[in-house]
């Protein structure tokens, strides 16, 4: 792989470099692939539910692309992963099973038409997300994607992106909801006052097991103002948001503990801060009709029905005359790389060489002129993806699933196939059920939007007659419009494989007993709940294993359903983690302040002797329970609890003084010094948790077990209280994973067979504490809830 000859942008070349470097250091056993996670997410990569494979993710802002970067996916498809390319539900496109050797060659390949993977993962600002119809729609209020396009060329690398507490969504809308701003950490909406373009500003939705309903921000905020608007909300979010509990880290939250009021006066507030900053102008384009390429039409095709169906269906009429968006619905969201060949083709020759990529997985191509229907629809048969019926009934959505996600308990790609099947072999040329909308996800992160589904289905796991059994958890009355949203209401668990004919059942319930023209959403707000319950409830049911083993196996599958090889989240699990991350960013750091020394950039050869020193600062701050933003405050405690007693050596006393020194100021000899101690630290940290962790202890202080006396037997020590415990510990506030190093580190200072009782919050830490105490072979006694919190008591092994 040669950068040099390549005309990239320079931060585009070093990040190609620093990933090919890690990529090095992962294949020399320099660094292990959990550790590794972190730096590929950013990237874009995550692990897949496979061994030694990656999905990448590109990030596309609002879907748009040209014909010849549609080829470069293409070719990424056939030459590095399974040949499958994934539209995403934030109009982005997905590769699985690729090996993480061929990623630098394939991000080299991508940056060469313009594509980048950089912050389509992690805890960053995603990818950037609109209407597939800006610019075209006939009922928006103006183009939307200059603003979508400002927003994601301005957030993209910028240094408060790159470490937020969670994700962060952003969606822009120009007309009748398309953006799907209610369920975005910013959804903006075009609006027009006196003239001046702005949007209304919604902050704080959101989907996941948490559902939540944007607030609003600002009636108008004028579409100068927008850049600053952003970076004001996300300056709120960096420092408010949770970065301690994982689980309650979204946006929303931050919303929700402090009231609407509150945050939008942060927000003012940050917007002020904010006065002197110079922001990259928005440029408004022109609009003119782009150049179509001359064509052959061939013929009059009305005697086809298919063709008529699919030009009714399919096709959407431009507000510039003369010209339709056509839409190509995509079965799961996949195309193979020859499907996006030929489309890539169609929409170069047929049309302006320009296709979106939707929210509803599916490709659109705008800039199509009537006689072009014919040519379109030819092309498009002759691979097979020309059938009618683009976001309605026909077209589901699914996300990808226990297929390949670590977090997946069900084959929801499997339960929508089978769905999109039936539909199929049913259909007729009513177009009674097109309102209809049906999403599923294969666990209850709703990354298949199951909530704003008419009807949605959340993959869950149950025992039927002793036999664990794939489910899905099935809500009802779910839309979404600009303004807000209704979340779906469960309904029924049921066994996955009786789902088909549930939705069978209560779509000939609504077509039987709606009234007039009531839709189906309608339909269920005024039946209720208890009506489709009594309808389903026997499909709960399942029969015998031995009667209908298939019963049991999950769509897509060919073996027992198990939860064996899903992702962990316990408490131990995260703790170890967040150790984990944290020495694989000072080795990273380390790895660059190594590569700087050789290039004589002593100044940043320092920096990165500061990032690694820090680092590993706070991997073992961990296992005190503590976690600090400022790094200065981190290792200021650092020395006191972690050099003073001597857990790594006494040369390091004194690194908060020269952590603060001006890295401009150092020469060879101060960046040779810095290099040495960074280098000795991560040596010593990794020890000292290796230790840690082959000990299956939190104990890293020198000489603490001396510190417990030994006791000859029974409950010794501290005698048991009234209430037959020895010791408490109030973790009311506490959050995952550190209530759990908190009460790890108890138990370490009592004697085998003595009692803690710990007060919990409800939620994670009630359910993870326990599990993961228990894991660690001690004996949880009881557990209780009383008033709104948990007491557990403990038996130490």
């Amino acid at each position: 792989m040669n950068l040099e000859t390549l005309n990239l942008p320079p931060e585009v070349k070093q990040e190609i470099e620093d990933f090919a470097a890690e990529v090095e250091r992962l294949e020399r056993g320099e660094v292990g692939e959990e550790e590794f996670k972190r730096f590929r997410l950013q990237q874009g990569i995550y692990g897949q539910r496979q061994d030694n494979v990656q999905m990448i993710r590109t990030k596309l802002p609002f879907g748009r692309i040209t014909s010849d970067q549609l080829n470069c996916l293409a070719n990424f498809g056939a030459n590095y992963s399974s040949g499958i390319l994934h539209v995403t539900t934030r109009q982005d496109i997905q590769f699985h099973y690729v090996k993480i050797a061929n990623v630098p060659q394939g991000l080299q390949d991508l940056a060469e038409h313009g594509i980048t993977t950089r912050e389509a993962c992690g805890n960053t600002v995603r990818n950037v997300t609109a209407c597939h119809k800006s610019g075209t729609c006939k009922d928006e209020k103006f183009d939307v994607t200059p603003y979508a396009r400002a927003v994601s060329r301005y957030l993209l690398r910028h240094p408060l992106t790159q470490n937020l507490a969670r994700k962060f969504k952003i969606s822009l809308g120009g007309c009748k909801g398309c953006g799907l701003g209610p369920i975005h950490d910013i959804g903006m909406n075009a609006e027009t006052n006196d003239g001046v373009r702005g949007f209304k500003v919604l902050v704080g939705g959101g989907l996941g097991s948490s559902p939540h309903i944007a607030k609003l921000l600002s009636e108008f905020v004028p579409g100068d103002d927008i850049l600053r608007t952003c970076e004001a909300i996300l300056r709120v979010f960096d420092q408010h948001g949770d970065k301690r509990n994982r689980n309650k880290a979204r946006f929303k939250f931050v919303v929700d503990k402090y009231g609407i009021e509150k945050v939008r006066a942060l927000v003012q507030e940050e917007f002020e801060k904010l006065e002197d900053t110079q922001y990259p102008a928005i440029e408004i384009p022109e609009e003119t009709i782009p150049h179509i390429p001359e064509f052959s039409s061939n013929g009059d095709m009305e005697s086809d029905p298919d063709f008529v169906q699919w030009k009714a269906r399919n096709t959407y009429e431009q507000r510039q005359a003369g010209f339709y968006n056509v839409h190509i619905k995509l079965q799961l969201g996949d195309l193979t790389h020859d499907e996006a060949r030929a489309i890539s083709k169609i929409a170069s020759d047929y049309a302006a060489g320009i296709l979106v990529f939707t929210v509803f997985q599916n490709i659109m191509i705008p800039w199509v002129k009537p006689e072009a229907f014919g040519p379109v629809y030819t092309a498009l048969k002759k691979i097979g993806l020309h059938k009618a019926g683009t976001e309605e009934l026909k077209d589901m959505t699914s996300c990808p699933g226990s297929e390949t996600c670590n977090l997946g308990i069900t084959q929801s790609r499997g339960l929508i196939n089978q769905l999109t099947e039936d539909v199929e072999n049913e259909a007729t040329d009513s177009t009674e059920l097109d309102h209809i909308t049906i999403k599923a996800s294969g666990c209850p992160n709703s990354c298949g939007q199951h909530h704003i589904a008419s009807i949605g289905f959340s993959g869950s796991a149950k025992k039927v007659n002793g036999i664990l059994a794939p489910h899905y958890e099935m809500m009802m009355g779910g839309r979404i419009t600009e303004d807000g949203a209704v979340f779906g209401i469960p309904v029924i668990k049921l066994p996955a494989k009786n789902v088909a004919n549930a939705v069978r059942r209560s779509v000939d319930a609504y077509k039987k007993d709606k009234q007039n023209n009531e839709l189906f959403v309608e339909f269920f707000d005024r039946v209720g709940k208890g009506y489709f319950t009594d309808l389903l409830i026997d499909l709960k049911e399942l029969p015998n294993i031995e009667a209908s083993p298939q019963s049991y196996i999950d769509f897509h599958a060919t073996k027992a359903f198990s939860l064996d090889d899903r992702g962990q989240g316990e408490c131990a699990g995260a703790l170890t983690d967040m150790i984990s991350d944290r020495l694989s960013e000072a080795e990273r750091s380390l790895f660059q302040c190594n590569r700087a020394f050789e290039k004589n950039e002593f100044a940043e050869a320092v920096r990165q002797a500061n990032r690694t020193i820090v680092s590993s600062a706070r991997a073992l701050l961990v296992t005190e329970g503590m976690d600090f933003t400022d790094n200065v405050e981190t290792l200021t405690k650092f020395e006191s609890l972690i050099v003073e007693t001597g857990i790594v050596s006494e040369k390091h006393a004194g690194v908060t003084l020269r952590y603060q020194e001006d890295p401009e100021q150092a020469d060879s000899a101060k960046a040779k010094a810095m290099l040495d101690e960074s280098q000795a630290l991560v040596d010593e940290c990794r020890k000292a948790n290796d230790k840690m962790q082959s000990d299956k202890s939190l104990r890293i202080r020198v000489g603490s077990k001396g510190n417990v006396p030994e006791e000859p037997s029974g409950n010794g020590g501290t005698p048991a209280g009234e209430e037959g415990v020895n010791a408490k510990i109030d973790l009311l506030g506490v959050k995952c994973p550190f209530n759990y190093v908190k009460t790890k580190l108890k138990l370490e200072t009592m004697q085998s067979g003595q009692r803690l009782e710990v007060l919990l919050d409800d939620g994670e830490p009630s359910e993870n504490v326990p599990r993961s105490v228990q894991n660690d072979g001690h004996k949880l006694l009881s557990h209780v809830e009383e008033n709104g919190h948990h007491k557990i008591v403990i038996e130490k092994a």
